[in-house]
């Protein structure tokens, strides 16, 4: 009884998986790919957190501490990794 409710490790839920793309792919839509130097519109800054803690949420259902951990860390870095990749890549 008490393996049925316990957080299992090691196995991340489908709709999980997906959010995880949509945060990354999300990240990208943010780059200036073109050069345009067109600004995206603000709450788009918000959308890989959105889809992280989404992602977190539905692993958490599934009792899915390894979707939880992967989906929530990175709907949290994502953002702040893409501007510091930027900056190296970049140049200041």
């Amino acid at each position: 009884m008490a393996a049925d409710t316990a957080v299992k490790a090691g196995r991340v839920p489908l709709l999980c998986t997906v959010m995880v793309a949509l945060v990354v792919l999300s990240t990208l839509a943010l780059v200036d790919w073109t050069n345009s130097g067109v600004a995206r519109p603000m709450w788009m800054l918000f959308l890989p957190l959105a889809f992280g803690i989404a992602g977190a949420i539905s692993a958490w259902s599934k009792n899915s501490l390894a979707g939880v951990l992967l989906s929530a860390g990175l709907g949290f870095i994502a953002l702040p990794a893409l501007y510091f990749t930027t900056t190296l890549v970049g140049g200041p």
